[in-house]
């Protein structure tokens, strides 16, 4: 079934299927060039919106808070008033004519300065309150539930985000304004005016700046709470309770793109600097990207008269191409049949196709060579066959029996016993124990302790070599002391350590192995405090080791001994490239080489 999909594509004649492709490719093109158009249009709209928005809710912010400066500023005379500083100052001791008389002075403020003023209060630490009139009030316990009431007496202008007052019959809201009263004697703090004032002049404000037919200004609160918005059964209610919850508002240095009232919709959220509100501006989408409706029509019209081109061209040019193609058929079908005489047709110049018929021509005369050398190529090959096996006959004559070495070592071992030496008996002892092991197969699988007592031969050797001032130092984990891991890989590197960091210093150096667990890897370290290795020579051994990850298998076969780069190309045959060999160094202080290896995969030996 696969087979048959693939060569589907062979039922159809060339002309078929360029027609095709072009069309393809025509489309493909419209449509990029239209996903394209319309993101890069969508995003320019955003930034567009997002930048008249800002400007937009600066000039309302500003003006807002001009407004507030005035009301404050007008109303601030009140505070200097002698009647009020007065009442402020006399405590629970006053009469109900100079209870009047400072509401007078209050109501009067009001009627000079602003009529859409609802309410007027002074109120002192001790927990006294007088509004500008009764208010048709029996009692003032009422004034208890307003906001201005139970937020504290701050020494600084604050602003109340919108709210309904109770002292009002009837669904009032507004905004209050609070200003602290100070003595004009001394400057002691008495207390604070709050102003309620409605919301008549944000509203004509808003309704003069409009972004489109169907945008919208709203403000909310730091506390996240409605101060402004055309629908008046909204204000002061908390915005996770109305359909503006829904409105994510806090990405406020971009404009968004967001699902609202059923339509994509454009929000902007700009931060005023003074009262800590959030001006939010919101526009359809759809009335900003107006243009965007006729981009379909258009890339129907266009890709319309590209297949109307395709269609007209591609049979001509597709017979251009066809021609070619069948006389060097006809040519091939000659060869096959074994004429190895004829040739194509060739006319120099750039032309694909003669260039095909000069490679099929020199192909035709590279067969005829090659039948006539092939005879000769056999005889070539079991010679060569040949010579291999004798170099390998000869190659293995060469070897040392290594029984021979064994035998030495004891021989040295048991003299220098009978001379009473006892380092040279050590150290033919590790000597002849570390070569026994060696000689084994070097892609067998160890315990990692059997490795590291070979290791531990191997550095008595050294020891010996450079008595009182060679140091070597273990730190593993019991736990990982059974796991299988490939034979020779930590000595090379210790090898390596020994002969760049430990020989150049005269033996006075130390080298460091340690082994953890990194997340599901086992880490084996190998340190050094030599003089480390030059930054350009380090750069080198990382790309070896990075070449050899790519390819190990080549790598691997062109090492001739157990170095690092043998070591590195083991592992990463064995476990992939993700491990293997790791080298740091720095320069006068030492290098540390790493060995990483799947922790879950070291089958952990257990002895029974």
């Amino acid at each position: 079934m696969r087979k048959t999909f693939a060569d589907f594509h062979f039922r159809f004649s060339i002309k078929a299927k360029l027609t095709f492709a072009f069309l393809f490719l025509g489309l493909l093109t419209i449509l990029l060039m239209g996903f394209l158009s319309y993101t890069y249009y969508s995003g320019g709209i955003k930034r567009d919106f997002y930048r008249i928005s800002q400007e937009a809710t600066l000039r309302l912010n500003h003006h807002i808070d001009f407004y507030i400066y005035q009301l404050g500023k007008s109303t601030s005379s009140v505070a200097k008033d002698e009647l009020i500083q007065q009442w402020m100052k006399q405590g629970q001791s006053h009469s109900l004519k100079e209870k009047v008389d400072v509401q007078n002075v209050l109501r009067r403020s009001v009627a000079l300065n602003y009529p859409e003023i609802a309410g007027m209060f002074l109120l002192t630490p001790d927990g006294r309150t007088l509004a500008m009139s009764n208010l048709s009030l029996t009692s003032e316990e009422v004034f208890n539930d307003e906001p201005w009431s139970y937020d504290g007496f701050q020494e600084k202008t604050v602003v109340i985000p919108t709210h309904t007052v109770k002292y009002i019959t009837g669904d009032v809201r507004v905004l209050s304004l609070e200003l602290p009263i100070y003595s004009i004697e001394n400057m002691d703090f008495l207390g604070k005016l709050v102003i309620d004032f409605y919301l008549d002049e944000i509203n004509r404000t808003f309704e003069k700046a409009a972004l489109a037919p169907k945008g919208r200004f709203f403000i909310i609160s730091e506390e996240d709470s409605i101060v402004y918005y055309p629908e008046y059964s909204w204000l002061g209610v908390d915005r996770k309770l109305t359909e503006l919850g829904k409105l994510d508002l806090s990405v406020n240095e971009s404009a968004s793109i967001q699902e609202w009232e059923g339509r994509k919709t454009l929000v902007a959220v700009t931060k005023s600097e003074t009262t800590g509100w959030s001006f939010v501006s919101t526009v359809p989408f759809a009335e900003m990207a107006s243009a965007t409706k006729n981009t379909p029509n258009a890339m129907i019209a266009a890709f319309l008269i590209i297949a109307l081109g395709i269609v007209l061209t591609v049979p001509f040019l597709s017979s251009i191409f066809v021609r070619p193609i069948l006389h060097l058929s006809k040519v091939m079908s000659n060869v096959e049949r074994g004429d190895l005489n004829v040739r194509a047709v060739y006319v120099s110049g750039h032309d694909e196709f003669q260039y095909l018929n000069r490679s099929f021509n020199m192909m035709v005369d590279q067969i005829q060579e090659l039948i006539e050398t092939v005879s000769t190529l056999k005889y070539k090959e079991v010679s060569l066959q040949l010579r291999e096996k004798e170099a390998m006959v000869k190659a293995l004559q060469t070897q040392i029996n290594p029984h021979f070495l064994y035998n030495s070592l004891d021989i040295i071992k048991s003299m220098a016993y009978l001379e009473d030496m006892p380092e040279i008996v050590n150290m033919a002892r590790s000597l002849a124990d570390f070569y026994r092991y060696t000689a084994k197969d070097t892609d067998s699988m160890v315990k990692l302790e059997d490795e590291l007592t070979q290791l531990k031969h191997y550095l008595s050797i050294i020891h010996v070599r450079f008595p009182g001032t060679f140091r070597s130092q273990f730190s593993l984990n019991d736990q990982f002391m059974k796991c299988l891991i490939p034979k020779l890989i930590i000595q090379p590197l210790v090898e390596n350590a020994v002969k760049y960091a430990i020989e150049p210093k005269a033996g006075k150096g130390s080298i460091i192995v340690n082994a953890f667990n990194d997340l599901t890897d086992l880490v084996i370290e190998v340190a050094d405090n030599g003089p480390g290795i030059r930054p350009d020579r380090l750069a080198e051994i990382k790309s070896m080791l990075t070449q050899l990850s790519e390819n190990a298998q080549l790598g691997y076969g062109r090492q001739q001994s157990l170095g690092i780069a043998n070591v590195h190309a083991r592992i990463v045959l064995q476990y992939g490239s993700q491990y293997g060999v790791r080298m740091d160094s720095f320069e006068s202080r030492g290098t540390v080489v790493s060995i990483r290896l799947p922790l879950n995969m070291l089958q952990i030996h257990s002895d029974k």
